[in-house]
């Protein structure tokens, strides 16, 4: 996949209402959203020694994350993602993996060699990579397909624990991992973002280097 471009900013909930009926009078949302938003569910992967925490909390120029993620509690499509970060410009791989697939993934099993995400997970496994923490968020989206430019707002960020249920909406385990009046927006882009839509999301809120699953990492999951 081509390289993107992520920028996280955090807002309250006044100066989101202001930005999100700016993009509402310019930019349809994803089509996937029902009255305006879905809800994501990640669990995420990390080693013995919290490498993939360290990597992203020490600054490191490159830091990997590996993720299954589920939308809206939803076993039809259960993607497989290894996200690679620098700075702001990210890369992802990802495979859409079966139930089973999934199963074997959390107890390190290994894979046929046919599977479409066999590589990801030897990748996994060469590092001993397991459940570390499950991340879920409601999130409202606003696209640009003509530059594939994604306004993203995120609430409600949760840390739940590293179990398959979370995946399927299955536990209602969660700390807040930040104040519920706190929203993440998120622009992404290719190559360059217009101005209009820079306009539209003009902020005096703080930009974010800290990553969602960093902040759920870092919280007390019940």
């Amino acid at each position: 996949m081509a390289e993107r471009r992520e920028e996280k900013y955090l807002l309250d909930y006044s100066e989101y209402s202001v930005i999100a009926n700016r993009l509402k009078a310019l930019l349809p949302h994803d089509k996937n959203a029902k009255n305006g938003r879905y809800s994501i569910c990640s669990l995420y992967f990390d080693d013995p020694f919290g490498t993939a925490l360290a990597e992203k909390e020490d600054g490191n120029a490159v830091h990997i994350k590996f993720r299954v993620r589920t939308y809206n509690g939803s076993n039809k499509t259960i993607r497989l993602e290894r996200k690679t970060k620098r700075g702001i410009v990210t890369e992802k791989h990802s495979a859409v993996i079966t139930e089973q697939e999934l199963d074997k993934i959390i107890k390190g099993e290994k894979l046929e060699a046919s599977s479409p995400c066999f590589n990801l997970v030897a990748e996994m496994q060469s590092k001993a990579f397991r459940p570390a923490i499950s991340v879920r968020y409601d999130r409202e989206a606003y696209i640009f397909e003509p530059l594939g430019i994604r306004v993203t707002f995120d609430f409600n960020i949760d840390a739940l624990p590293p179990e398959k249920a979370t995946l399927f909406g299955k536990t209602e385990r969660a700390f807040p991992a930040i104040e519920r009046g706190q929203i993440i927006m998120e622009i992404k882009y290719s190559e360059r973002c217009p101005s209009f839509i820079r306009k539209c999301c003009a902020t005096y809120g703080m930009q974010l280097s800290v990553s969602k699953y960093a902040l759920c990492r870092n919280a007390s999951v019940i």
